[in-house]
């Protein structure tokens, strides 16, 4: 773990401050983010920049250990990689969709569908914070 946290700076700086998932504000929700392996290291990720996100505790832990999940057709997905797309940005959006107005993440493709679904980027905590952080002008 310890090796992990020698990125932390980088990771949080690179992310904006926010979850790479869910895209909530780590200084607004008064809890500390996870740098997470994007591919856990069961899996054979390796603890490298290319390797490593920041995630919400929320997406973190319904995350796990997983690569990939059922989109709503059943079918298996893999899990958005927030490293796959240069600029990362650009990749979520390849992926998802923000309302503004609500708070609510929707999915643009079948990745979408599953990652929404297995990390539960839509629960109501995190969907309450989110709507505060957009009426709060913190989240663009």
């Amino acid at each position: 773990m310890a090796r992990v946290e020698a990125y932390r700076l980088i990771v949080v700086a690179r992310a904006g401050g926010a979850c790479e998932y869910c895209r909530l504000l780590e200084a607004a929700t008064g809890v500390t983010f996870h740098i997470e392996h994007i591919v856990p290291q069961m899996h054979g990720g390796k603890t490298l920049l290319d390797n490593l996100a920041l995630s919400c505790p929320g997406c973190n832990l319904a995350k796990g250990d997983r690569v990939s999940a059922k989109d709503r057709r059943g079918r298996d997905q893999p899990l958005f990689n927030p490293r796959a797309v240069q600029s990362w940005l650009l990749g979520w959006h390849l992926h998802f969709i923000l309302d503004r107005e609500n708070g609510l993440i929707s999915a643009r493709s079948p990745t979408g569908e599953a990652t929404i679904g297995a990390l539960r980027m839509n629960d109501a905590n995190r969907l309450f914070a989110r709507r505060l952080q957009i009426q709060a002008g913190l989240i663009a």
